[in-house]
């Protein structure tokens, strides 16, 4: 569905300047070399930017929205800045710099920015099992009850995850560029071991003060060691900042193949509307709508399927800890019966998950995440029912 990230950087002024000069070319930070006059208007605009109105929270927030692209949040921030905090020449200039961008890697003399990412945690069902006990076959007099056995059981396991990837930044062209690998093992359900590797390149195009933005992306995931599904996709975004919020509209294609079960392959179709409010510079709420259409290519039990996703969720700043809530429910109906004969049904399928997440800056690069992530499927078809949690604590770091 439509996705919004939220993370957190917060400290003192020290701290909030030294972020702007890893995030901007250092000719705008250069006062030695700018001259006698040029540093001494320089140090009252500094003097001006640790006393007047300026937040340092909706800075930090606006700044970190930027560097890690998340151009919806970032952008509504930073006119909101403008039109109602009344900041001193420097951080407008600094601004101005990071909108040029773009907002999607802002190491920019660096030509680059790697992010490397740790951690683990305790997942209740790593199978997706499922709760039911037995599954019934065919429809009135002629019924077949059958007992499932335990590997269709729900698997709880301890896991350790890691993640590596790599942006690039061409804001010159208007290009960014961005590949990633990562790893999660399970301590006792091997089989569900995952790999996956990734890649995008989006083209940005400005349009006055909106944006549109093309990505294409591809995916490879290894499930227990054996190649298990490819997607590649194409995505359209227009972002239209406001002084209170922005809106964010996008349409999506996927193509998704399984390598072990190609009856299970389908062309995806996303359209999708999100809309964020700022209610003050320590509050943010958003909400989003997404019609969605998943067309089966091979014999997929149930042929092609139809649905939507609603997401809603909210930005905390307190203590020095960012808090983000978050809550999604998809669904979608098949067009056919499942399997004519034995389960002479459509799959209704649906998704609830709740997302309870927590980040806290250790450093400038370094932060410190934790989620709490409750999911639970109801479908017609028993096999694809499930409930789950877990629970993730991260180390992320920049360099």
């Amino acid at each position: 569905g439509v996705r919004t990230l939220v993370f957190s950087f917060a400290g003192e002024f020290a701290s909030r300047l030294s972020l702007l000069r890893s995030c901007l070319p250092a000719a705008l930070f250069a006062v030695a070399a700018s001259g006698p006059a040029h540093a001494q208007e320089d140090k009252q605009e500094a003097d001006a930017l640790s006393v007047r109105g300026v937040s340092g929270e909706i800075l930090d927030t606006a700044v970190e929205h930027c560097r890690r692209g998340e151009r919806a949040q970032a952008m509504s921030m930073f006119q909101a800045i403008r039109d109602q905090l009344d900041p001193p020449p420097a951080i407008r200039r600094a601004m101005e710099d990071l909108e040029a961008t773009g907002c999607a890697a802002q190491e920019i003399a660096k030509g680059g920015v790697f992010r490397l990412q740790a951690g683990g945690g305790w997942d209740s069902n790593v199978s997706q099992g499922i709760s039911a006990r037995s599954l019934v076959l065919g429809s009135g007099d002629a019924t077949l009850e059958l007992e499932l056995d335990s590997s269709y059981r729900p698997r709880a396991s301890w896991f350790s995850q890691a993640s590596f990837d790599y942006t690039l930044a061409l804001p010159d062209a208007g290009w960014f560029l961005q590949a990633g690998v990562g790893t999660r093992k399970n301590a006792s359900v091997s089989t569900f071991d995952l790999t996956t590797l990734s890649a995008s390149g989006a083209r940005e195009f400005k349009l006055g003060r909106h944006s549109l933005r093309a990505q294409a992306e591809l995916g490879e995931i290894w499930l227990g060691g054996q190649h298990y599904q490819r997607t590649q996709g194409g995505t359209l975004q227009w972002l239209a900042p406001g002084t209170d919020g922005a809106w964010l509209t996008s349409l999506s294609a996927t193509r998704v193949r399984y390598l072990t079960q190609d009856t299970q392959d389908a062309m995806q179709y996303e359209a999708g509307l999100l809309r964020e409010q700022r209610l003050s510079a320590a509050t943010t709420v958003y909400g989003g709508f997404a019609l969605q259409r998943d067309n089966a290519s091979s014999t997929r039990p149930g042929g092609d399927r139809s649905g939507y996703q609603v997401q809603a969720g909210a930005l905390l700043l307190a203590a020095g800890w960012r808090f983000k809530p978050q809550l999604s429910y998809t669904r979608f109906d098949s067009k056919d019966a499942f399997a004519p004969g034995l389960l002479d049904m459509r799959r209704r399928n649906r998704l609830t998950q709740v997302v309870l997440q927590a980040e806290r800056p250790l450093s400038p690069q370094t932060s410190l995440v934790l989620e709490w992530r409750q999911r639970s499927a109801r479908d017609t078809i028993v096999l694809y029912s499930y409930n789950a949690r877990a629970i993730t604590a991260t180390l992320a770091h920049r360099f």
